[in-house]
């Protein structure tokens, strides 16, 4: 009963008679902890439309007249007028990133219970650190996850046994590497840059030792590591919510990143690329596992683990990882199935993304927390990352024909992710008249 008040109070933005007998308490101190608690979402993974969702359902709660937010990636402003027509504006700088999924839902639940209780700003700041400063993962979830997205999507990409093991091996130290380095240098396009390089000698490294065959898989499994798949996934929610500068801006941001981290790992594979040791299959293990069949057995365990890894590297949480994992499997098994009637990879990522953004805003709405949560586990397995690394191979090794050719390729692939949540998120929205994300 509890849930069904807080649930009508936040979709009637907290405002009409329920707002006019909110306690008094200074606006300023009201919109100061209303942008504490959208900066920590921005900064955890939030995206745009849900702050400046937040930030306005909470200033409303408390009575103010008119709230106009306006926010992209690192600065959020405000503006409110009280009833008593006074104007107040703060703004916030935003910087540095910290991908909390966890802290994410944690934060959206605090923003329902001030909606419903008009919580005293004192206790809301109080709440806030409390979130903020809690470490719910201990550091070997992250070597776990590391692992795991390394390792399964090696094998995802056709690599062998070993090259598995040999992959996992490299995100181990690749996570060791991040973990050094994240407080020490703070230009985040340096550091993916430096990230990248890192992986690459890791990479050259395990294969050189003798621990994996095929190199190319080795490195599209490391590369998913750092590809910016939740900054990408909500640079397309932005702009399909209508903060299209927002989105331009954290598009931009991703591909620069991506291009950084393909262009690094293929620079060191360029001048130092071990040759491939790969031996033939003989046994009938091997037969099996390199035919259509036993592929495409490998990638639907292999997404559901892979899926599973980045559940835990974004801190979903250990009550909805399962359900993450869960929806990358069944996303990926979708595309898979559009093969039987189209041949199109373009139609066939429509198809599942479309699946896979129903699949997150169906889980926000039965869970009560944000949508990013279940959508970008459910949808990362389509992120093009062996296809950008392929592209900047071709770039470094003077290839300009495949370099446009797997170019074209990459973008077909965003253009259909964006087509198939675009799609899914207009007849959501439609049917449901709630702003997308489930908050």
């Amino acid at each position: 009963m509890m849930e069904e008040k807080i649930n009508a109070q936040v979709k009637e933005g907290a405002a009409g008679p329920a707002a006019d007998d909110a306690p008094e308490y200074p606006a300023s101190r009201i919109l100061h902890e209303a942008l504490n608690i959208g900066e920590q979402m921005l900064i955890c993974g939030g995206e745009v439309s849900r702050v400046e969702d937040t930030i306005s359902r909470i200033c409303r709660a408390y009575g103010m007249k008119k709230v106009d937010v306006f926010s992209i990636t690192s600065c959020i402003i405000v503006t409110i007028e009280t009833k008593a027509e006074e104007l107040v504006t703060q703004t916030r700088r935003v910087g540095g990133y910290e991908t909390n999924l966890y802290r994410l839902a944690e934060l959206n639940a605090l923003s329902r219970k001030i909606c419903a209780k008009r919580t005293r700003p004192e206790e809301v700041g109080e709440k806030i650190h409390e979130i903020v400063t809690e470490r719910a993962f201990p550091l070997w979830w992250e070597f776990v996850s590391y692992c795991l997205v390394s390792g399964m999507f090696t094998l995802f990409f056709g690599g062998s046994l070993s090259d598995g093991l040999a992959s996992m091996i490299a995100g181990a130290l690749l996570c060791l590497a991040v973990q050094w380095n994240q407080k020490k240098i703070t230009n985040r396009l340096l550091f993916v840059l430096c990230e990248a390089v890192f992986t690459g000698f890791m990479v050259v490294a395990v294969v050189r030792l003798g621990l994996g065959q095929h190199i190319t898989p080795i490195v599209i499994g490391n590369i998913m590591l750092t590809i910016p798949g939740l900054s990408l996934t909500n640079s397309l929610r932005d702009m399909l919510s209508g903060d299209t500068m927002s989105g331009i801006l954290r598009l931009c941001e991703s591909l620069l990143m991506a291009i950084a981290i393909a262009g690094g790992i293929a620079l060191v594979l360029y001048w130092y690329s071990p040759p491939e040791t790969a031996a033939a299959a003989s046994d009938a293990f091997s037969l099996w596992y390199y035919s259509e069949t036993g592929q495409t057995v490998i990638q639907v365990v292999t997404a559901f683990f892979g899926s599973l890894g980045f559940a835990m590297l974004f801190h979903v949480g250990s009550h909805h990882i399962w359900l993450g994992a869960l929806g990358g499997m069944a996303v990926w098994s979708i595309y898979l199935l559009t093969g039987l009637f189209t041949e199109s990879v373009f139609w066939g990522y429509v198809i599942a993304a479309f699946a896979g953004t129903c699949y997150g805003e169906w889980m926000a709405r039965k869970k009560k927390t944000p949508a990013t949560l279940f959508l970008v586990p459910a949808v990362i397995t389509m992120i093009p990352g062996g296809s950008l690394y392929e592209t900047m191979y071709c770039m470094v090794n003077g290839d300009y024909v495949g370099f446009f050719e797997n170019g074209a390729g990459t973008a077909s692939m965003a253009l259909a992710i964006s087509v198939g949540i675009l799609l899914a998120s207009s007849l959501i929205r439609r049917i449901t008249r709630v702003p997308i994300g489930g908050s």
